[in-house]
């Protein structure tokens, strides 16, 4: 028989054993189930999850599996692209007779991202009659376009000159390129300015999370099973984690969320990439940082001045099998509601946001199944709705990869829907490279100030000319500005037969308006006569006294500038008074009227 203190100690060892075996239980269904969880950390749990499932929607959207195989790999492109316009939707009178729907572009191109080489040939079509044809062509760092049916080569620039450096030496105001970039491409990845590191999104999550649970009281979380909702249609099982909080907690939770952001260098540093790329492209115009921190401190001041109230703010988040379905926000003047859903392959988010007192509710839906993505926005306010859509198929059969891509605008009373068909081949071997040669390309970094001149002008006055005889025989100005109305991209009318809004107007006429005075010193005409030069089109002498300098929004002639320097040398010590006219039709400045005064 064994000894009493022998089996003393195996009595002792195996409860030590069992415990140890009980505590790696429990630390496994801990951190693999939600047992022992308190509803505080699993609220956060879910809530986190939000976060992931709409990142994973924001990085299948805009890439696909075939993307990557065209960086490593040659290949052609065949697309074909259709916009229809019906007007007067759903009604008897019903109408899809319009110029655009006669319209059609159709690209062909190859590409090589290995040697930095992509080719573009694109054709506007009215039905079966080719309108005109412009060529692109990048080969490394070098830049070519060719107005095929206008010019007979290529026009060439390397992206390391300052475009506009060359379109000041060409002869343009300095005020006019203020909105034109330095270089021709963005040689950087915009979505790195956004992406955060695995390491970084899980901070971002902890950081803010904590705020809300260290913010919030135990008794603030609650837990519902077993309770039903509809997702996507389906009906689902779930448990709910509810926070409920005082207008006065929530406003505490939000000024302490917005100070910590406030000085997040984190989410600063993106703000200030940003700038830099601006920066880097554009003319600076102003402090982003600056003023982000300013619109965080206007936020926060409201939110301390409006902290009166007993409404309360409910954060439910719904979780069925571990996986958050659903999050829906609560508050006397809005409810935001997140559902999220994986079955089978088949993924369904949708963000729906409703303005409770002025009726107004916006929903952004996202599903993907196979070889079909669908992106949905539907705006409604009071019985008026807007709907944008995006439809993607597509079909991948080894080396071919055929898309289908439909975007559509509809409202109560006009549809506007973009057909594009494309077809991709990875190829082994491409067409002859367009190789740039003395014969077919004309290099506008190598032109002196005349030369860049005298290329230049030619041909913008010949593409002024095309794009006239577009509007106004092949496409209706007037219908084409009335689809960009209708689906949001300009807000402004302009007049039809100018083919040119109220802000362009404002912004030619008033170059010359202030230009105008009763009494102007020779220095001053001078001054005057540059302003004008790159519009100067026609000098008409009037009388003796007086000339009509007329002015044209596209065009000018280098010689007037001349002769009337030359006129003003004549007439020293003697002052003018300047006064402008419009064109009746256009609403333009048409001419400037200088006048010899009296001595």
């Amino acid at each position: 028989m064994m000894p009493r203190k022998k089996r003393k100690m195996l009595f002792l060892a195996s409860i030590i054993a069992i415990l140890l075996i009980i505590m790696v239980v429990c630390m496994i269904l801990y951190f693999t189930t939600d047992m022992f969880k308190s509803n505080q950390t699993l609220f956060a749990k879910y809530v986190g999850q939000n976060i992931t499932n709409i990142e994973k929607m924001y990085d299948e959207v805009g890439t696909s599996e075939y993307d990557e195989e065209l960086k490593q790999n040659k290949y052609t492109t065949d697309t074909k692209i259709k916009i229809n316009y019906t007007e007067e939707l759903g009604k008897s009178t019903e109408n899809t007779r319009n110029s655009i729907n006669q319209l059609n572009l159709q690209i062909k191109g190859q590409g090589d991202e290995t040697n930095q080489y992509n080719y573009q040939d694109i054709y506007l079509y009215n039905n079966d009659k080719k309108i005109t044809e412009v060529e692109y062509v990048k080969t490394k760092d070098v830049y070519g376009i060719k107005f095929s049916d206008l010019f007979g080569k290529f026009l060439l620039i390397q992206n390391d000159e300052n475009i506009k450096d060359i379109l000041k030496k060409a002869g343009y105001a300095e005020e006019t390129l203020d909105n034109i970039p330095n270089n021709i491409e963005f040689n950087y990845d915009l979505q790195e300015i956004f992406e955060f590191s695995d390491e970084e999104k899980q901070n971002l999550q902890t950081k803010y999370l904590d705020i809300i649970k260290t913010n919030s009281a135990k008794e603030n979380f609650s837990k519902q099973k077993n309770q039903t909702i509809q997702v996507d249609g389906k009906t689902i099982y779930a448990n709910a984690y509810i926070l409920t909080l005082s207008k006065e907690q929530m406003n505490q939770i939000y000024l302490k969320i917005l100070e910590e952001v406030k000085k997040d260098e984190l989410i600063l540093g993106r703000i200030d990439k940003v700038q830099n790329l601006l920066e880097k492209y554009f003319k600076k115009t102003t402090d982003f940082r600056k003023k982000f921190i300013q619109n965080i401190e206007d936020l926060s001041t409201n939110i301390i001045r409006n902290n009166i109230g007993m409404e309360e703010t409910k954060i439910i988040v719904y979780e069925n099998y571990h996986s958050t379905v659903k999050t829906i926000i609560q508050n006397v003047d809005f409810e935001i509601t997140i559902d999220s859903l994986s079955l089978q392959g088949e993924k369904y988010i949708q963000i729906e946001y409703q303005d409770t007192p002025n009726k107004h509710t916006q929903t952004l839906t996202y599903k993907k199944a196979k070889e079909k993505m669908e992106i949905g926005i539907k705006i409604k306010e009071d019985q008026q709705i807007k709907q944008y859509s995006l439809v993607r198929n597509e079909k991948i059969e080894g080396k071919k990869c055929d898309k289908n891509i439909i975007a559509k605008y509809e409202d109560n009373l006009n549809r506007v829907e973009a057909t594009i068909e494309q077809q991709i081949n990875i190829i082994d071997v491409t067409e002859e490279d367009i190789i740039f040669k003395e014969e077919n390309y004309i290099n506008l970094s190598e032109l002196d100030k005349e030369q860049l001149k005298s290329t230049i002008d030619p041909i913008l006055h010949q593409a002024n000319d095309k794009l006239k005889d577009i509007t106004t025989n092949e496409v209706k100005v007037a219908e084409l500005w009335k689809v960009l109305m209708v689906v949001g991209i300009t807000k402004e009318e302009p007049n039809f037969e100018a083919g040119i809004t109220e802000t362009e107007r404002h912004r030619f006429n008033s170059k010359f308006e202030m230009l105008q005075s009763e009494s102007l010193e020779q220095a001053r005409v001078l001054d005057l006569i540059t302003a004008i030069k790159d519009n100067l089109i026609d000098i008409e002498v009037l009388s003796g006294t007086q000339l009509k300098l007329k002015l044209d929004q596209f065009e000018h002639k280098e010689e007037l500038y001349t002769t009337l320097t030359s006129f003003m040398e004549q007439n020293k010590n003697r002052k003018y008074s300047a006064k402008v006219s419009y064109n009746e039709t256009t609403g333009l400045v048409s001419d400037l009227i200088l006048t010899i005064l009296e001595k």
